[in-house]
Order: structure tokens, then C-alpha cells, then sequence
């Protein structure tokens, strides 16, 4: 190759060396240290000051708020696990003295109530299998099938039906939920057995069903609508090991789960009303690694347990060790969805200096479900590739001279 032409390489490397770090500041439509960030562990630090020691700490606890309305309604009373209600589509045995009538098997109809014959409609919903046993001994004596003092029917629960709640606020999954979903083939040993339990239809398995709650979720004031009447439950002994209200419900319930407005690291970890995993979309494509397969980035890399932070989740994702020359300085970007807005947002991060900072906790983010990752090559390595690419075009530009005619 003439000397002419081996200049005009090197130039053309010079130039594309500038392009090294092309990758610019990601926009966003809200400032990640303004006012308007909800969550403390999404502050980028791209082209900023660092932030004095606990100003981060104390901007996220100014934004925290307590749910008005929850400030002066009523709290919930604490379960009687003893009293479970009914819900409609529950199974109940009726049992009389010589089994007289109205012995048998009932379901509790969709509008809540229990048809008998002779007797009419007993409502059963939101009702205890007790006071629905209470109420049928009534109203056959009201009805003159037994005299005062000789109705004695024995009410025993054979089954309990799914649950559909409605889920709303500060939860991953919002919406309809269906809760103790039963297996296909029923256990007919658990259904003539004595007892009553039913694990399967509170509110915390409400709030698992719908995603989980978020890390701005206020739990200490989760609202509960249940047969029009409103109240409150405080379900923050999840979190520290305190007794719980977990409140049982029955079909047609309402919960809406307020927020905060702030991030709260203790709901930032698998609980009984978090998730206890996250789904993470990464992306690792570097020269040494020319495919995600080939970079160690298969199913277990990218299901993280919840709670996991941005550099573990590059750590997960290969991006993090090898040549220093080549590898030191990589970047990585996190693109997340901000839960209130439902916006966007790209936070960029420079790997070393999240590994090797002090204050590191501070801009290492929580990996959110369905976040994604991608890691940047160094400068070095894009140097690399560029002069490599060169090479290779000189080498053809050589081949072809040789085979000219």
C-alpha cells in the first residue's frame, strides 16, 4: 500500500477515534435529581456535582406523604381467624337432628345468599360459617318447622371458592386477581376433614397476585373496600416481624394500595406482598463476546431475585472483570419504566467508578421487573475495532491490487 494511502488510514482513524465515546447523555423527560424523581434510587449522576453526603437521603425522606384520607378514617379490626367469612361459590354442609330437612350440601349463590326450602334466602356472604348457622336456626323456627329450642342444624364448610379482587395503586399488576385458585382435582380428604382454613384468600395473597407493591406502596394505609364500607389496614409487620392484620376477603372486595411518593429500600426485597423475583432484559454484546450466549447471559442471569442492584445485575450480565486495558471504563445503561408516570427513563452509569466509589450505594439503583440492561465497550476496545476494521480494509485493498490485471 503507497505511504499516500497509509496516511489517509491513519487520519481516518484519528477522526474515528473521536467517536469513542459518542454515547451521549440520555434525555428524559423528568430531571433524576429534580424535585419531580419519586424514587432515591434513581439519581444520575451523569455530568453532576456529587451531592453532599445524605442530601440524596434526605430529598427522597421530604418527599415521603402520608395518605390523607387514611389520616382520620377508620383502621380495620384485627382479624378473628376463627371467624372466616363466606364468599359466593363456597360449599357448606347443613346438617339436622335425624337428618331432617333442610339437610344437604349448598353453595352460597352470586348475589351472597343461601336458598333453603321452606326457609327462603339466608345471606351468607362476608358472614361467618357460625352466625350462618345462628341465622338458620332463626328463621326455621320464624318459618314453623320447629318449635323455639329445637332447631339445632350444624353448618360445616366443605369448600372455599376462588376469589376475584380488584387490585389498584401502588402494585406492579394492577387489576382483576384471582385468589385460592384451587388444583384440578379437588382433595376430597381436606373437604370432609374438620376445620377451617383458608391462607389463600387475604389480602397480602391479593397483593402478591397483582405483582406485588411497589417500593413507594404506603402499607401502613392499604384501603379495603368490602360491602361498601371502607377501612384501612396496616400491613408493615411484614416487614419487621410485628403481627399482622391480614385481613381475609370474599369475592368483589376492592383494594387500592396509596403511594408515598418515595423510594423505600425496606419494600425493595422479596416480603409476603413483594415479588420475589424480577424479569430483566440484558444485553451484552462486546468484541470478546460476539453473542449474548457466548457473554453468559442465559435465563438464570436475567431472572434476579428482587432486591437486586444494578451493578450485581452487570455482574450477572458478564460486563464486569477482564482485560483492564480493554475492559476498564466500560459503561452501562438501565432503562427503566417510571411506575407513577409510565414514562421511560435511561439512566447511564460508568462501571468502574460505580464499583470503586464510596458513596456507590447512592447511584446504584434497584433493578426493577422488566427493566433493561446494556453494557458499552471501553474506549480502548472501540479503538481497537476501529484499527482492526482498517487493517482489514487495507488488506483488501492490497488483495485487489494483486489480483488486478
Amino acid at each position: 500500500m503507497s505511504r499516500r494511502g497509509i496516511m489517509a488510514l491513519l487520519m481516518i482513524s484519528t477522526a474515528l477515534c473521536g467517536c469513542g465515546d459518542a454515547f451521549e447523555k440520555p434525555e428524559n423527560t423528568v430531571d433524576l435529581n429534580g424535585p419531580e424523581a419519586t424514587m432515591l434510587e434513581r439519581q444520575d449522576d451523569h455530568g453532576r456535582a456529587v451531592p453532599a453526603p445524605g442530601a440524596l437521603a434526605r430529598g427522597n425522606a421530604a418527599r415521603c406523604r402520608v395518605t390523607p384520607a387514611a389520616a382520620s378514617g377508620p383502621m380495620a379490626p384485627p382479624a378473628d381467624t376463627a371467624l372466616l367469612p363466606l364468599s359466593p361459590g363456597d360449599l357448606i354442609h347443613v346438617a339436622m337432628p335425624g337428618d331432617e330437612q333442610p339437610t344437604g350440601n349448598y353453595k352460597v349463590d352470586t348475589d351472597g345468599t343461601i336458598s333453603f326450602s321452606g326457609v327462603g334466602k339466608i345471606r351468607a356472604a362476608g358472614h361467618a360459617v357460625e352466625q350462618v348457622e345462628a341465622d338458620l336456626a332463626r328463621h326455621l323456627v320464624s318459618a314453623g318447622l320447629f318449635r323455639a329450642g329445637h332447631a339445632h342444624p350444624t353448618v360445616r364448610l366443605l369448600d372455599r371458592d376462588v376469589v376475584r379482587v380488584m387490585v389498584s395503586g401502588a402494585v406492579f399488576g394492577p387489576g382483576q386477581v384471582t385468589i385460592n385458585e384451587r388444583p384440578s382435582q379437588p382433595d376430597t380428604t381436606r373437604q370432609t376433614a374438620a376445620g377451617d382454613h383458608a391462607v389463600g384468600r387475604t389480602l397480602s395473597a391479593a397483593l402478591s397476585h397483582a405483582a406485588g407493591v411497589r417500593p413507594d406502596a404506603d402499607i401502613a394505609h392499604i384501603e379495603l373496600v368490602h360491602a361498601g364500607q371502607r377501612q384501612w389496614v396496616d400491613l408493615t409487620g411484614f416487614l419487621d416481624g410485628r403481627a399482622v392484620n391480614d385481613i381475609p376477603l370474599v369475592d368483589g372486595d376492592q383494594v387500592t394500595v396509596p403511594s408515598r411518593h418515595c423510594f423505600q429500600a425496606a419494600l425493595a426485597r422479596p416480603t409476603p406482598i413483594t415479588q420475589p423475583g424480577v424479569r430483566v432484559y440484558m444485553s451484552n454484546l462486546t468484541t470478546p463476546a460476539l453473542n449474548n450466549a457466548s457473554s453468559g447471559i442465559g435465563r438464570d442471569q436475567t431472572n434476579l431475585p428482587y432486591g437486586t442492584r444494578l451493578l450485581q445485575a452487570l455482574f450477572s450480565a458478564n460486563c464486569v472483570g477482564g482485560a483492564k486495558m480493554t475492559n476498564a471504563h466500560r459503561s452501562a445503561i438501565l432503562v427503566s419504566t417510571n411506575p407513577e408516570t409510565g414514562e421511560s427513563e435511561v439512566i447511564e452509569r460508568d462501571i468502574e467508578a460505580l464499583i470503586r466509589r464510596a458513596d456507590r450505594d447512592l447511584y446504584n439503583p434497584v433493578v426493577m421487573p422488566n427493566d433493561s440492561i446494556a453494557c458499552y465497550d471501553s474506549q480502548v476496545t472501540n479503538v481497537r475495532e476501529v484499527l482492526r476494521s482498517l487493517g482489514d480494509l487495507a488488506v483488501s485493498v492490497s488483495v485487489g491490487r494483486l489480483l488486478a490485471p
